[in-house]
């Protein structure tokens, strides 16, 4: 059957491309709508987080951010939240650890942070604070910001301001302070990201003028503005771009997935970068440019001692629409399988994009839930549970 469907569309003039047709597609509609697009942007940004009380996600919007719970009727704006917000930045990235959630709101030059307490008394999230962060008098623009905590209960943030790679520390989440530099020769176009690991945190960064990915350490227990040595992860070969995101594992190894400026049909256009609990970087080109498809935008995260997820958008070329390509990561030893899952898929023949999800791993047994937006405000959802043929509830790395 599949043969003779194959021969009919082939002769009124389709390409066919049997391994794409194996993928199976679906469409979703938007679970929510702000005024204003890419409500799930920024590229390193982790938006969403659960706890007993529930899941939980927050989104960009012209008023601020919006923040929503996924309830019997959908997701639900909080209102006596989303109130308060109305005149912070919308862009935010968020940490969550018990009843608390710290997040980080980004715009041109403003980075401020606030804090939520969920009251069970309440049954829902309460504001405790927003404060500003010291930001330099000649600051030009933010692109975009990360937030942590790390194993001594601090807090961290990193962004990129100018053309340089900034870290703020604070021992409350409160009082912060001024920003150190770390790196001051990036692209405007460059950007970082800040992980929390097991006795150490690590800050990575793309530098374009000498197309290199590079990161930094500070160790617990050191002075807030001792750092190592710049490390380089790879140089060369126009290896980098301003697309960074990554996932740790319970072991204390990291993934990160990057987009690089090769842009050649036929070439990878992201890298697999793996990182052992002795800090060595492994880097592993994947997901070519083709005539017809440019892939962008990628984001990973795994289930909790089990199986990794890699996740972007895909524009095609020829037709300008778009979709999210939901991908498996498998470690065979010293390989790499990457497996195409599922093709999500709107309605709107606009931008689909800024894929987002979870900093910490999903866990085996609850949703583990997949964000996306378009440019014209529309939000969509998608959970890996509900995967074809997949059961994510029996961890098998």
């Amino acid at each position: 059957m599949l043969f003779l469907i194959v021969i009919c569309l082939c002769a009124y003039g389709y390409e066919v491309n049997l391994e794409e047709s194996k993928t199976p597609e679906l469409y979703l509609e938007p679970i929510y709508k702000v005024n204003g697009g890419d409500a799930t942007a920024d590229k390193p940004q982790s938006k969403s987080w659960a706890n007993k009380y529930g899941q939980w996600v927050i989104f960009a919007s012209d008023e601020g951010p919006r923040l929503l719970k996924k309830d019997a009727y959908g997701w639900t704006a909080q209102s006596h939240i989303n109130q308060i917000w109305q005149s912070l930045p919308g862009r935010a990235d968020v940490t969550s650890k018990g009843n608390d959630v710290q997040l980080v709101l980004v715009e041109k030059c403003r980075l401020n942070v606030a804090k939520l307490k969920y009251s069970t008394r309440a049954s829902q999230y309460k504001h405790q604070w927003a404060v500003d962060l010291p930001i330099p008098e000649n600051c030009k623009s933010i692109e975009t910001a990360t937030i942590i905590e790390d194993a001594r209960n601090q807090f961290w943030v990193c962004a990129d301001m100018n053309n340089s790679v900034m870290v703020w520390y604070s021992t409350n989440g409160k009082k912060w302070s001024e920003p150190i530099t770390l790196a001051d020769d990036i692209n405007d176009d460059d950007i970082s990201l800040i992980v929390s690991l097991k006795n150490h945190i690590s800050v990575i960064w793309s530098n374009q003028n000498n197309e290199s990915i590079m990161e930094r350490i500070h160790h617990h227990g050191d002075a807030p503005t001792l750092w190592s040595a710049p490390k380089i992860i790879q140089q060369g070969g126009k290896n980098a771009d301003d697309h960074l995101n990554a996932t740790v594992f319970e072991n204390g190894e990291m993934a990160l997935v990057t987009k690089n400026s090769v842009d050649k049909v036929n070439q990878p256009q992201f890298v697999l970068r793996f990182r052992d609990t002795h800090g060595a970087w492994t880097n592993i080109p994947y997901e070519n440019l083709t005539v017809q498809e440019s892939p962008s935008r990628p984001i990973i995260n795994h289930v909790k001692s089990g199986r990794i997820f890699e996740m972007h958008s895909v524009r095609n070329r020829e037709s300008g629409r778009y979709h999210i390509s939901v991908n498996e990561i498998i470690r065979k030893e010293n390989t790499w399988e990457f497996n195409e899952l599922i093709q999500l898929k709107t309605k709107i023949n606009g931008k689909n994009g800024d894929v987002t999800s979870s900093k910490a791993s999903f866990l085996p047994h609850e949703p583990k839930l997949i964000f996306f937006s378009d440019d014209l405000g529309n939000v969509y959802s998608y959970d890996l549970d509900e995967l074809p043929g997949t059961s994510l509830s029996n961890p098998s790395r």
